[in-house]
């Protein structure tokens, strides 16, 4: 049982550091920006990365399916989210991200079974 616990504890907390390690490229971080290269050239891959490390590191999308794609700094976001609070709350999330222009929203909320 006490194995058990410390193995969940492990497991949760690698989680919990490895998130937060991942939405450092999806922010406006200094260090990693100078990093990445000219703060002012995103390039469409970069911003494509930002937008789907935001929205998969999010605990309130969990459970949802995305696809990103940009060009030239218009950025297409489809799949599945399982209600409306998600839809919003990833258009919101991906919208605020630097770089992106206009934001096309091709999300389709998953129908229960």
């Amino acid at each position: 049982m006490v194995k058990c616990n410390l193995a969940i504890s492990a497991l949760f907390a690698a989680l919990m550091l490895g998130s937060l390690g991942l939405t450092a490229f999806a922010t406006d971080n200094a260090q990693v920006v100078a990093a990445i290269g000219n703060p002012g050239e995103i390039t469409d891959a970069i911003l494509t990365d930002k937008v789907e490390t935001i929205l998969r590191t999010d605990f309130g999308l969990a459970g949802s399916q995305f696809r990103v794609l940009s060009k030239s700094g218009v950025v297409t976001i489809a799949g599945t989210v399982p209600d409306e609070h998600s839809l919003r709350r990833a258009l919101d999330l991906a919208s605020g991200v630097r770089g992106v222009r206009e934001l096309r929203n091709a999300l389709e909320i998953d129908s229960p079974k």
